[in-house]
């Protein structure tokens, strides 16, 4: 009864830090949406410099960052995880932390637990903690990867209505933001990404520097040759339509051989799936005949 009731509180004390943590990446989000709504207007640097304090004690992610390490490479790597996984905020590195060390402590405490009253093996035990160690990266590493998978896949089609908007004499950047403003509720991760970049380019940023950066938070082929062709023809002066353009239908072009190599290959792959199927009644008709004989035979 009692190792119930410590159970209980600890998987209590577990979806309080959870819900805690849910709540203020939540309040995160918001913050971040009017901090862009803030910067798209004229005359609120107030307003924005007041929200900013007021949002400034943030005691769980300042608990977690002061709890994770101090190397900056460390802190760096972590911050473009977060970055490709669209975590954009310097919370999040300290609500990062909080939560893995939170995991990690109570896999510790049930472990000690289940190893004082139910004599579980203690190398068993140490496998949570471990875990939980090592789990919250994988995590965020999928989600980057995920992340910029969609992107990549969406980008063709983004840059297709651009096109379009282009054709009907929008200049790139007001077709990106026509386009970005259309597609939000379909595609967000692109949309919002080029809306940072459009936003940095606003605020006075070179346009190169801003595509340069927009690679560097999006470490994908696709993007990485999107901005060449755009810093290319910044340089050059040649059509921005024509290239991407051009960019897109190559794009189209990797993807159909891409879908060609994998059917390709998946002849080879379901003989390795169907020939035990096919080996068995094989053997069967070839020996029933010799077993029976030999079976009658005895």
């Amino acid at each position: 009864m009692n190792l119930l009731i410590v159970l209980a509180l600890t998987a209590a004390l577990a979806f309080l830090s959870t819900w805690l943590l849910v709540n203020r990446l939540l309040k995160s989000q918001a913050h971040q949406l009017e901090k862009e709504r803030l910067k798209s207007r004229v005359g609120l640097a107030n307003q924005f410099t007041k929200k900013s304090v007021q949002y400034s004690g943030c005691g769980f992610c300042a608990l977690g960052r002061a709890l994770g390490p101090k190397n900056h490479k460390e802190i760096n790597l972590l911050q473009r995880q977060l970055i490709s996984a669209g975590f954009r905020d310097d919370a999040h590195i300290g609500a990062y932390f909080f939560m893995k060390y939170s995991l990690v402590l109570v896999a510790g405490l049930v472990g000690a637990l289940l190893w004082s009253w139910q004599g579980w093996s203690p190398a068993v035990i140490a496998i949570g903690p471990v875990v939980f160690l090592l789990l919250p990266e994988r995590v965020l590493i999928y989600l980057g990867q995920r992340r910029l998978g969609l992107m990549s896949e969406h980008l063709p089609d983004f840059l297709d209505m651009c096109n379009i908007c282009m054709n009907a004499g929008l200049s790139y950047l007001v077709a990106i933001k026509r386009v970005s403003t259309e597609l939000k509720e379909h595609h967000p991760e692109i949309c919002y990404e080029f809306d940072y970049l459009l936003e940095q380019i606003q605020f006075g940023v070179p346009r190169a520097d801003a595509l340069r950066q927009f690679a560097a938070r999006n470490p994908t082929s696709e993007i990485e040759n999107l901005v060449q062709v755009l810093i290319q023809n910044e340089k050059l002066g040649s059509s921005i339509s024509e290239a991407l353009n051009d960019f897109s239908r190559r794009m189209y072009l990797n993807r159909e051989q891409m879908l060609e190599e994998k059917a390709a290959k998946t002849s080879a792959k379901m003989a390795l799936v169907i020939m035990p199927f096919l080996f068995i009644p094989y053997l069967i008709l070839l020996l029933g005949e010799k077993i029976v004989m030999l079976g009658r035979g005895f």
